[in-house]
């Protein structure tokens, strides 16, 4: 009788320790779900703050007087987040395309949001010395295929050039009154799906 009694209580009691360490699990079990889950959200927000971050393209219309106005006039806080400039490897990268002579190479580079999705890039050169210039090039497979100035100032002259690359892939060119600040348009450009430059 006590032997059978003796070996009831036994399996009871190793009944009752497995459910104890099951329910003890089972926490576990939730808490890695749990933490796992955290660093998931987690490392979609770096993703995404990252992407915003990386972001170096120029949303079209890109109007360069504007761009003056606020990050050289005003010396605006939003001037990198508006108008972001190349980073330094991209902007060797574009560089060395321009040559070797240092009056190629410019002062900022900026890429274009062109929205032609067919791998050809546009960018904007923007050239300081005695005077200040303004190119676009078109770039694809590391080549250059199309280069055109759309700016141009010297601070003896009555008038300078500026532009505007508007969503159409149109460029406008004007002159401009320094005194007065007037414009007329000048020349207009179309940069076409195969990147090159038209004149019109």
């Amino acid at each position: 009788m006590y032997k059978l009694i003796s070996a009831f209580l036994l399996v009871i009691i190793f009944t009752s320790c497995q459910e104890h360490s099951k329910s003890a699990e089972k926490p576990k079990k939730e808490n890695v779900v749990t933490a796992s889950k955290d660093m998931l959200s987690k490392s979609k927000n770096v993703i995404i703050k990252d992407s915003v971050k990386d972001s170096q393209t120029i949303s079209l219309p890109f109007d360069f007087e504007k761009y003056t106005a606020v990050c050289l006039q005003q010396s605006s806080p939003d001037c990198e987040k508006i108008y972001p400039k190349l980073d330094d490897i991209n902007f060797k990268k574009i560089s060395k395309l321009l040559g070797n002579k240092s009056e190629d190479i410019p002062t900022n580079i900026f890429e274009i949001d062109s929205k032609l999705n067919n791998g050809i890039k546009i960018y904007v050169l923007d050239l300081e010395g005695d005077s200040t210039f303004q190119e676009i090039i078109t770039v694809s497979n590391n080549k250059i295929i199309a280069r055109k100035s759309v700016g141009h100032s010297m601070p003896e002259e009555k008038t300078y050039e500026s532009f505007i690359i508007e969503n159409n892939m149109t460029v406008n060119v004007y002159n401009i009154n320094f005194e007065t600040l007037k414009k007329s348009l000048k020349e207009k450009f179309t940069i076409l799906s195969n990147g090159e430059i038209s004149g019109r």
